[in-house]
């Protein structure tokens, strides 16, 4: 083998390396991404879904909701914050999701919250469901 032979060889294997380098950090920069909107999407979700219940429960949750949120201390500043997040959840919202929100905005009742829930379970989780609008339903 020649002096030119084997650094071509060593410049291969340090070109190959290079290149998995190069990919390792594309894919695990990616994953971070990835996870960071799935932590967020998750945060937010969980947020609209308490505000949701709030509004649809607003005689039994309205003492909790001030405790918790004291700038949300009625009805109307309750359904204004709703509709801050359906315009937030634009950015990052599954189409299904939207729409189904868009449709408890119209309609606040149990039946399309409990819609809602169902379109945000599967637009994180990827779950294929079964489950029906009246499995949130609550005995009061």
């Amino acid at each position: 083998m020649t002096t030119e032979e084997i650094l071509t060889a060593i410049g291969l294997i340090g070109l190959g390396g290079l290149l998995k380098s190069g990919f390792d950090f594309f894919i695990s920069t990616r994953k971070q991404k990835q996870e960071a909107k799935q932590t967020f999407k998750e945060l937010r979700y969980k947020a609209i879904i308490l505000f949701c219940y709030a509004l649809v429960n607003y005689d039994k949750e309205k003492m909790m909701l001030v405790i918790n949120r004291p700038d949300i201390d009625s009805i109307e500043r309750l359904k204004n914050e709703i509709q801050t997040e359906f315009v937030n959840m634009s950015l990052f919202a599954s189409d299904n999701v939207i729409v189904k929100m868009r449709a408890f905005l119209n309609h606040q009742n149990s039946q399309t919250l409990n819609s809602l829930i169902i379109a945000m379970r599967k637009d994180l989780y990827g779950i294929k469901t079964s489950l029906k609008e009246s499995t949130f339903d609550f005995l009061s």
